[in-house]
């Protein structure tokens, strides 16, 4: 692979992740929170009043075709394509197992709990269960798709200055990744 088609399929996997990141930015806590707290169980309900689970799998359909596209595009020939598309399946499989997780929606609880007073999460389940909270929620795995769509096409054009960049940055990232190896200390294989 060429040093250009190398920070090419590099910039797309850290693009990926950029967006990734953004979609489930509210979805980071690693705060635990206490079961029995009536704010946690309120902000329980919460998540379950917004189809969570729901948007989540919407959202994991939506990354995975995603990624199809973003990896199938980088196959130089017919021959890439079945191995490209069986990479993007398995990083598209990693992803949905760690978003499907029960531990992630105590999580996002726990964020939801610290943001919120009771009183607020009162308020915004009674909105959510409202008639416009309910289209709000409807109308969700629209709304994301659709900004998914918005953010992929504002970054598409970028992808010629990426590129320019990472031939520009190749060479000194290649030589830091040197010096680093080599004043690490010896490790096995794969640990690095």
């Amino acid at each position: 692979m060429t040093l250009t088609k190398e920070i090419s399929v590099r910039s797309k996997l850290v693009l990926t992740v950029l967006v990734l990141s953004l979609a489930w930015s509210y979805a980071g806590a690693k705060t635990p929170a206490p079961a029995g707290d009536a704010k946690t169980q309120l902000a329980v309900e919460l998540i379950q009043v917004t189809h969570f689970d729901r948007n989540m799998q919407a959202m994991q359909q939506q990354v995975r075709t995603m990624l199809e596209k973003q990896f199938e595009s980088e196959a130089t020939c017919a021959a890439a394509q079945p191995t490209m598309h069986e990479f993007s399946s398995a990083v598209a499989d990693k992803l949905s197992g760690t978003l499907s997780k029960e531990d992630l929606k105590i999580d996002v609880a726990a964020v939801y709990a610290e943001v919120f007073s009771e009183e607020e999460l009162r308020e915004i389940i009674a909105f959510y269960q409202s008639p416009l909270g309910e289209k709000l929620l409807d109308r969700m795995p629209e709304l994301m798709q659709k900004s998914m769509q918005i953010t992929q096409d504002r970054i598409r054009p970028m992808m010629p200055e990426f590129e320019k960049l990472g031939e520009q940055y190749g060479p000194r990232i290649r030589e830091a990744a040197k010096q680093c190896e080599s004043a690490a200390p010896d490790m096995p294989s794969g640990s690095k």
